[in-house]
């Protein structure tokens, strides 16, 4: 079975050295799993969002940044297989923890389910196809919390995978991101 991954990226990205060698890494990696990466360049936050749930032909499929690098044996198989596992209608979107632990300010113990619940979930995110349709206006600062409040709205929560599943991934751009929230500045 093959997973729609769609990995946002900028034109500024491509042309910066550092960056593109970070997508480069995280594309080929990708690549080694049952996915069809399909890039979104200079895409607005909310139409590259409408673009990957109006094309994906996968349910779930997967939107991810261009610096996310995925970690793990079989990880979208097994990813997947976690976020089918749950019930049904529970989860709209569900993501990793980094291994880059100052980004984790949510860390459970490990005794919490597969997947436990959490607000503002970032990239990579696994999405359930059918969702994320007609989404309101966002920006870059706003979007995890116009994904959240939107999902929430129609009944679904957001979560992240339990880290005792080793199912992490590594932000090769912390520090180098273009997350405002956590005041990293590219």
């Amino acid at each position: 079975m093959s997973i729609d991954v769609f990995v946002r990226v900028t034109d500024a990205e491509i042309k910066d050295p550092l960056r593109k060698a970070m997508l480069e890494v995280a594309v080929a990696r990708w690549n080694l799993e049952p996915v069809e990466v399909r890039m979104l360049v200079d895409y607005p936050i909310r139409e590259g969002r409408q673009f990957a749930e109006n094309s994906a032909k996968s349910d779930p499929y997967i939107f991810t940044d261009s610096d996310v690098l995925i970690v793990g044996k079989d990880w979208v198989e097994r990813g997947t297989k976690f976020f089918l596992g749950n019930p049904v209608g529970k989860y709209g979107a569900v993501s990793t923890l980094s291994l880059v632990e100052t980004e984790n300010a949510a860390t459970p113990p490990s005794d919490l389910p597969v997947i436990y619940p959490m607000h503002w979930v970032g990239a990579p995110m696994w999405i359930r196809k059918g969702l994320l349709t007609d989404l309101p206006e966002m920006t870059l600062g706003s979007e995890c919390g116009v994904i959240h409040d939107y999902l929430k709205e129609k009944g679904y929560a957001e979560g992240l995978f339990n880290p005792s599943l080793k199912l992490r991934h590594n932000h090769l751009g912390h520090a180098f991101s273009s997350n405002p929230n956590l005041h990293w500045g590219f």
